[in-house]
């Protein structure tokens, strides 16, 4: 295997250039997306957060998927960073509602 056959086995699995500009659009719009909803709408509290909250992670899986490379990766190696994420997201959630609740007088 000469060196020109290890560069294309090496980017054989690399999306192509539209991909990420397609990519890159669509985090500019979702970014748009955000800073109208903090901006220039006024929706109650819950849904300005829980809009927020899918946009970023939305722009998370864009970001991993192409400019990581990880939408490439085998099944087994998105499980090992999305099950503790998951994790992470239910503890921290878990962990902050309670004191939420008490704040605001909802318990």
């Amino acid at each position: 295997m000469n060196h020109h056959e290890i560069k294309v086995a090496e980017h054989e699995h690399m999306a192509p250039p539209s991909a990420f500009l397609v990519a890159a659009l669509v985090l500019l719009f979702l970014t748009a997306v955000e800073v109208s909803v903090v901006l220039v709408f006024s929706l109650p509290t819950a849904a300005r957060v829980v809009i927020l909250l899918i946009s970023a992670c939305l722009k998370a899986t864009l970001i991993g998927a192409y400019y990581m490379n990880l939408k490439f990766e085998r099944l087994a190696m998105m499980y090992l960073v999305v099950i503790p994420l998951v994790a992470l997201a239910l503890v921290l959630f878990w962990g902050v509602v309670p004191d939420a609740a008490r704040i605001f007088g909802l318990h």
